[in-house]
Order: C-alpha cells, then structure tokens, then sequence
C-alpha cells in the first residue's frame, strides 16, 4: 500500500510541474514574460501560488524548466549516442548536431523568442543566455578539437575559426531568420546548413591528408 501511494504522489507531483509549466509556458507567450505574474500562472494551472515557488522558485525558475524540456523534448541523448557512435566519422557527427539544433529550435522557437528578448531587460536571464551559449560554443569547439586531430578540418581553417562558423550558422538566430521570417521549411534550412558547413569545414573526402613538409618539398615535373 505504502509503495503504491508513494507511487500516485509522485505522479501527481509530476502532473502539477507539467500544469503549472504549461501555463508559465502560455502566459509567458500570450501576456509577455514581465506581466505573467506567479499569481496568474498559479491560477491558470490550478494550484496556489506556494506550490509554484516551492516547485520553482521564481518566474526565472519556470522559464529555465522549459528550457530543460525543449532539450529532452529534442532527444539530447540521441544526440549524445550518435556522436559516440559515429565517432571518426566527422561528417555524420556534423548533420547528427545540425539535426538536434533544428529539432530544438523547432521545438521551442517561442521561449527561445522570449530568452533572447527579455534577457535585454532582465539581468537573471541575461546571464542565463549568455552561459547558454557559451555552454553550446564550449561542446561544439570540444567536438571540432576532435575533428581538427583527425585532420578533418579544410587547409587554413584554425580550431577557433571553425568553432566560430558552427556555433554562429547553427545558432538560434539563423533558424529565426530563415525559418520564422523567411518561411523555410526546417528540412529546408537543414539540408542547406549540413552542405554549406560541410563544404567550410571539411577538406574534400576524396582529397588526402599530407603534411605541411612533405607538401613544400613537392616539386613539379617538368
């Protein structure tokens, strides 16, 4: 008996956080993020307002949750089993992360909307978005560290400068331009960052590796 109340209030709990992010998540989108109160997001989600700080916090709380979601809801272990996976294969490791950026950004173009505005006016959420990104920039430099010992990487191009490309083109703000603005379809921009990333990034796959001395030692036949 013990074992199957403890089990209901578990599920019950986890019914008032999904509740209560549900209508952070609608109030946020339809009231603006500064005049959804906790008083109204409690009210639309039918519980007090004590139940949304203890699960919470704050507002701030609320928003960062959904922000979690959007990253379950895009499947980041799929991610991460597919980058171990296809470990040596840059290429596949490459369309792997443009394909978890596109379903992300897919998922939650809304709060991403709402992150990227109010961070101007909030200093809490200023910083949530700036670690945000810096965490994104961090892994993808990690993943092109990786690309750049496998001599992967186009001649000229500098771990840094690589990392720059990735991180800015498979950005939130890319998909908002293309996708929202635009009206790309995701498939669209998908297909179109994978080819123009591969072709800045990558050395052809057909062209081989030679080190920078053997290169200067080549002489033309003649």
């Amino acid at each position: 008996m013990r074992v199957y109340q403890s089990e209901r209030r578990r599920e019950q709990a986890a019914e008032t956080r999904r509740r209560i992010l549900g209508s952070g998540r609608r109030l946020f989108g339809s009231d603006g993020y500064g005049n959804a109160t906790i008083e109204a997001i409690a009210d639309d989600a039918g519980v007090s307002p004590q139940t949304v700080y203890a699960g919470f916090g704050s507002k701030r709380g609320i928003l960062i949750a959904l922000l979690d979601q959007m990253a379950a809801d895009a499947d980041l272990p799929r991610l991460q089993e597919a980058l171990t996976k296809f470990t040596g294969n840059p290429r596949r490791q490459l369309a792997e992360q443009i394909a978890f950026n596109i379903r992300f950004y897919a998922g939650g173009r809304d709060l991403i909307e709402i992150a990227r505005t109010v961070s101007g006016t909030e200093p809490d959420l200023a910083v949530m978005w700036q670690e945000g990104e810096r965490r994104r920039y961090e892994a993808q430099g990690k993943l092109m560290a990786v690309w750049r010992r496998a001599g992967a990487l186009a001649d000229g191009l500098t771990q840094r400068k690589a990392t720059d490309l990735l991180w800015a083109l498979s950005g939130p703000d890319v998909f908002r331009l293309f996708v929202v603005e635009r009206g790309w379809s995701r498939q669209q921009l998908q297909a179109w960052l994978i080819a123009d990333l591969e072709r800045m990034l990558f050395r052809p796959a057909h062209q081989p590796r030679i080190p920078v001395l053997q290169r200067l030692t080549i002489q033309p036949r003649g």
